[in-house]
């Protein structure tokens, strides 16, 4: 009995630690900008765009990006911000990870850490 629990305990603390290693190592999906659609609320996941309007409020930035003929916003908020050491202008190329949410009918990805916003060009 006391060999099953150890075995049991040593599989649970494996279990425990691959899950996060591998929460921790894994990336999103990267997903076109004009495939993004109401199917990727909730998920988290990675694309690719231009800046074309950049607004400051009360320590939040949000972003609006395009690519071709589809756009999206990028709410980067405070806990966030504060933390980024990048100055947004229009015309730049970045890369954003996050979460898909739709926000006043509008979809939008929310980076949840600033490794999840790289400015490519």
């Amino acid at each position: 009995m006391r060999k099953i629990l150890i075995v049991s305990s040593a599989i649970a603390i494996f279990g425990i630690c691959l899950l996060f290693y591998l929460a921790k190592t894994s990336k999103p999906n990267f997903v076109p900008l004009s495939e993004i659609d109401s199917t990727y609320i909730g998920k988290t996941i990675s694309t690719s765009g231009r800046i074309v309007s950049v607004n400051y409020n009360k320590g939040n930035i949000f972003l609006t990006i395009y690519d071709k003929n589809s756009s999206i916003n990028v709410p980067i908020f405070s806990n966030v911000a504060k933390y980024l050491n990048v100055n947004f202008k229009k015309g730049q190329k970045i890369v954003v990870s996050g979460v898909v949410d739709e926000y006043k009918g509008k979809l939008q990805i929310i980076p949840r850490k600033t490794s999840d916003i790289k400015v490519v060009e």
